[in-house]
């Protein structure tokens, strides 16, 4: 998630600092180099200062200071009043598990565009600290949408806030598979789950993990999926694939939504519609992934009508002609493609054994139509 960051402004500068930053370069260096006899309260403001210099080596040259001060110095000046910008460049110098970034997120000053920052790209740790704000996090849903995509947010932890936001009525369908982890949290989940508790968070960071192995399944091992068996265990997602198994509805939409193409080609054949759905809505989904979705038969129908109604998708040609000749796809949308079809793709569906009757038939009476016009031409 792409989050501006804060401009620190002269202001926020110690008075004795503000003239100093208008220097000649060699000096504004040695400011940026924490080389200025100051109290770490005062200078790292002026050092945060000088990081938004269009001057690239002094630009540089300030992060780096900031990110390798000591760590009990920086968990020290995070306490202090300091201006929002400050902290907000601050933020984004230091590593995301630096453990003065716990101080920031506890900081009153600490704008809400730090917090989605934060969310997004912190560790553990921090993510953990800014999940129990829960106040800040229902005030500003962007929070709440970026540690859902984060994925070193402890899945039990996001969970409860999820949770928490659903019974505060939080609105937040906005974020990608929302509403359906409101139906799974609320519309029975221990009867959408079979029983299952679902992952532990150690596992489910292991199924991220996982997910996150750029390697593709065989169509052997597919189909061994489509039927509800589990592939042989030499192949690396044979393990992500036997943890998505034991997953709750609410584990595999998050899952479907941040997991890599690999999860997203399990989850969309998942027979729960909330899970396969969900795969859709994924920021990481390409075009490429649809049009594959497109071409498989064994995918639910409803599969097929959301793509159909993504017009975005839809421009693609290579989309439409797969929804044209995949069986499962609903006639009406068939049918509302059919006339974008070439000439020679036009022949392949009124040869085709597989396409529904009506669809062979109407392609052929299109062709019917065009060779008569060529003809009366």
């Amino acid at each position: 998630m792409s989050v501006a960051a804060l401009i620190v402004p002269i202001e926020a500068l110690v008075e004795a600092h503000r003239p100093l930053v208008d220097r000649p370069l060699p000096i504004k260096l040695r400011i940026a180099r924490g080389m200025l006899p100051a109290s770490a309260e005062d200078l790292v403001p002026t050092i945060a200062y000088l990081a938004h210099s269009e001057e690239p080596e002094l630009r540089l040259a300030a992060l780096e200071t900031l990110s390798s001060l000591p760590v009990d110095t920086m968990r020290e000046v995070m306490r202090a009043k300091l201006h929002p910008a400050v902290l907000d460049t601050v933020s984004r110098a230091l590593t995301s598990d630096h453990s003065a970034l716990s101080e920031v997120v506890v900081n009153r000053a600490t704008a809400d565009s730090t917090f989605v920052y934060l969310a997004a790209h912190g560790g553990t740790v921090v993510c953990s600290d800014i999940a129990r704000n829960t106040v800040r996090c229902l005030n500003e849903p962007q929070i709440v949408e970026a540690l859902f995509f984060n994925p070193r947010m402890p899945p039990g932890q996001i969970q409860n806030l999820l949770e928490f936001a659903v019974r505060e009525g939080a609105a937040l369908d906005h974020i990608p598979g929302f509403i359906e982890m409101r139906a799974a949290i609320w519309g029975g989940r221990g009867a959408e789950d079979e029983g299952k508790v679902g992952l532990s968070d150690l596992e489910f960071m292991t199924a991220l993990q996982l997910a996150g192995v750029k390697q593709s399944l065989t169509d052997e091992e597919l189909a061994l999926v489509d039927r509800g068996e589990e592939p042989p265990d030499d192949h690396s997602t044979t393990s992500l694939q036997a943890l998505i198994m034991k997953m709750s509805v609410a584990q595999k939409i998050r899952l479907a939504l941040i997991g890599d193409a690999n999860a997203r080609k399990l989850l969309v054949r998942d027979p729960k519609k909330m899970v396969s759905l969900s795969v859709l809505k994924s920021p990481r989904l390409t075009e490429g992934e649809v049009k594959m979705f497109c071409s498989n038969k064994a995918l639910a129908e409803e599969i097929f009508v959301q793509i159909g109604r993504n017009k975005s998708w839809t421009r693609d040609y290579g989309i439409r002609r797969a929804l044209v000749m995949n069986p499962k796809c609903p006639l009406p949308l068939s049918m509302g493609f059919l006339r974008t079809l070439s000439m020679k793709d036009l022949k392949d569906v009124s040869k085709s054994r597989e396409v529904s009757g009506v669809v062979a038939r109407s392609a052929k009476r299109v062709l019917d139509q065009v060779e008569e016009s060529k003809r009366r031409g």
